[in-house]
């Protein structure tokens, strides 16, 4: 029975260049396990399992399926704790949960550290219809798609919705089965919070995409063809809102420690659900309907993520709504943080844009506190060394490091994803913003090595476009993922300008270290050397204040990576971003094109067995939308240089842009209409 579960999962989750053929996870672990009765029911106290079984632990129901036994482990601890670790494994999935699903709120909070495909998701199936779902929070190299259905807003963050079909696949029902899989797919990566599921389930039904009667459900880890651990804690939590934001509220209300009024507006804070890491809490504004909120977090503590607002640093704007949430890290001390607030004196420099047609808003001030001071210590007389951060930009953490570099006056390299760095452009601004360096890291993070030069040529190129695009930049340094080069690889590398660099000294904080070892890692550093760590992990970001003091007192500045050696040097520019870009777009782009006509042209690019690139080229007006046309059997696996909603793009300050189809057997190039605006 093992063998044939196994042989039907080659087709594998996730893989580069492939649809989604997803074979079943853990209900399928279930239903054919216990038939052939060899599922086994855990112990209800903490045990270390490394079996296929199913069973009850903490008060919570759980699943343990692999198709590579001794390649995977897990620990299920008391409550709805457990943990995984996995080491080249092949397929497998882990999870606790509920025996019935439901449209309930699962709160769950933990670390999830996969190097490879690997996905953190909760997972089920209902009956009559038969569908298999997801709604995944974080995942690993490879970000799940399939055909885009639209967008969802649950929880503080939003999520794209795409819709599946497995044929003659195994299931709950049986090892022959087809059916429909429903995703959801956060836009950008956490690890901690609460998924409505209702939520979701609602969206879908919205989008024609309905499920039968519950069948399981569970906080799950799933990986495939990689390694890695996970440490979650599922609960029920308290539902959020959808389709606005959502948030988390509710959970342990604190009353209204800190609050503050100033300018004529009044906030109240309210601390709501708790973890042992970290704390949520709701501020509230009264006395006015647009306004300005800094929150002041105590010792120890830094934001992890927020929802409902505008952020910037510590200050909140308003965004439509009267109150907003913010996650914090308690660093050990669980104390509400206060806040100010600043009613805002209406609308100011060009938040009304040019004439109709125009791109409403502008860029009202500009980013006016630029880097204000330089990015190097006092003194320097050691040299300088390279801290680096891969695979961002992740909200959360991504603000979190860019203060720290700014509270020290230093500087970094960070080396993100083209799929990151498309769906997340006011982060990458960020990067610039505050003088980091960027370089290229692929686009979604594959083993190269194992690629054709088609498609390395692919992964680089469309991250090169990926990150001109959102921060105005050109990379001239590459990060391979893995750090795994081949001739192939140098070769693409070379022809695109930019030189490989790897690390003299690895963090490990990719493998859960804590961040006293991150700490420890970087005291190694000398002169021109270069270190290894990641945008994600919270204990790089709890780490990164010690390292900078440590390298402070060794005279040792932070520096950027020299092209021409692939050693750290003195960034280009030492006095900083000051003043940033002061005017911004203040009135907007007046008049826009309120008429007229467009033209747009279709032009084949790379192909490959299963997809290929589509450059779109519009030609009449610089503000434009186009929709493309899929052929029968096509759908978008991804784009770059514009903004897409389902199969409309939207000009993005650029006047080609590109899109990725699955072919579906179909090679024909798809057609598209432009309109101007």
């Amino acid at each position: 029975m093992l063998d044939t579960l196994g042989t039907a999962r080659t087709a594998g989750p996730g893989r580069r260049g492939r649809r989604v053929t997803r074979a079943l996870l853990g209900a399928l672990a279930t239903a054919v396990l216990a038939a052939g009765g060899v599922a086994a029911a855990a112990p209800a106290t903490a045990a270390t399992i490394t079996t296929n079984q199913t069973g009850t632990s903490g008060g919570y129901w759980f699943s343990f399926w692999t198709d590579s036994p001794g390649t995977v482990s897990s620990g299920m601890n008391d409550g709805g704790n457990y943990t995984t670790q996995w080491q080249n494994t092949g397929n497998f999935v882990i999870g606790k949960g509920w025996q019935t699903g439901t449209g309930r709120a699962v709160s769950y909070s933990g670390q999830f550290n996969p190097s490879g495909n690997a996905y953190l998701t909760l997972y089920g199936w209902t009956n009559g219809p038969l569908v298999e779902y997801y709604i995944v929070d974080s995942w690993g190299t490879y970000r799940p798609t399939g055909t885009f259905k639209g967008t969802v807003t649950s929880d503080g963050g939003t999520y794209d919705i795409y819709e599946t079909t497995r044929v003659n696949a195994p299931s709950i029902e049986g090892n022959s089965s087809t059916f429909k899989q429903f995703w959801s797919v956060r836009q950008s990566k956490r690890v901690g919070g609460t998924i409505t599921a209702q939520n979701h389930f609602d969206a879908w039904a919205s989008k024609g995409m309905q499920l039968g009667r519950q069948n399981y459900q569970i906080m799950a880890t799933e990986g495939y063809q990689s390694s890695g651990s996970s440490n979650i804690t599922v609960s029920e939590g308290t539902a959020g809102g959808g389709n606005n934001g959502g948030g988390n509220t509710g959970g342990n209300t604190g009353g209204n420690t800190g609050g503050g009024t100033s300018s004529g507006c009044t906030v109240t804070a309210t601390k709501a659900e708790s973890w042992s890491d970290r704390f949520n809490v709701t501020y509230t504004v009264s006395g006015a309907s647009s306004w300005s909120v800094t929150v002041n977090p105590g010792s120890g503590q830094s934001i992890q993520s927020s929802w409902n607002a505008t952020r910037s640093g510590n200050t909140f704007t308003s965004a439509g709504n009267n109150s907003f949430g913010v996650t914090y890290y308690s660093g050990g001390n669980s104390s509400t943080p206060s806040a100010t607030c600043t009613a805002a004196g209406g609308s100011t420099g060009g938040n009304t844009g040019g004439d109709t047609g125009g791109n409403t808003g502008g860029n009202t001030g500009g980013n006016t506190g630029g880097n204000t001071g330089g990015g190097t210590p006092q003194s320097c007389s050691a040299g300088y060394v390279a801290l680096t951060f891969d695979d961002g930009p992740n909200t959360g953490t991504t603000n979190q490091i860019i203060s720290a570099l700014r509270a020290a006056n230093a500087t970094a390299t960070v080396f993100p994803t083209g799929s990151n760095a498309q769906n997340n452009p006011s982060l990458m601004q960020a990067y610039k913003n505050a003088g980091l360096q960027i370089g290229n890291h692929s686009w979604d993070h594959p083993h190269l090595v194992n690629m054709s030069q088609s498609d390395v040529q692919s992964q680089l190129s469309r991250t090169q476009q990926a990150i001109q695009s959102t921060a105005g930049v050109t990379p001239t340094v590459f990060r391979p993922p893995y750090g795994e080069v081949n001739g192939t690889v140098n070769n693409v590398a070379a022809g695109l300008g930019l030189r490989v660099v790897t690390w003299d000294v690895d963090s490990n904080d990719w493998n859960n270290a804590s961040s006293s070892s991150i700490r420890q890692a970087a005291s190694r550093l000398t002169n021109g050397q270069t270190i290894l760590m990641h945008d994600w992990p919270a204990a790089t970001v709890q780490a990164l204040p010690g390292i900078l003091q440590d390298l402070a007192s060794r005279n040792l500045c932070t520096g950027h990576i020299s092209a021409s050696t692939g050693r750290a040097v003195a960034p280009t520019t030492t006095g900083g971003n000051t003043g940033g870009d002061t005017g911004g777009n203040t009135g907007g782009n007046t008049g826009g094109n309120t008429g007229g006509t467009c033209t747009v042209t279709a032009t084949k690019a790379e192909s490959w067995s299963d997809r290929f690139n589509v450059t779109y080229t519009v030609s009449g007006a610089s503000s434009w939308s186009v929709t493309v046309n899929p052929g029968s059997g096509q759908s978008i696996q991804s784009s770059w240089n514009a903004t897409r909603s389902g199969n409309t793009f939207t000009s993005a300050g650029n006047n080609s842009f590109g899109v990725t189809y699955y072919s579906g057997g179909n090679s024909s190039t798809p057609s598209a209409t432009c309109t101007a605006r």
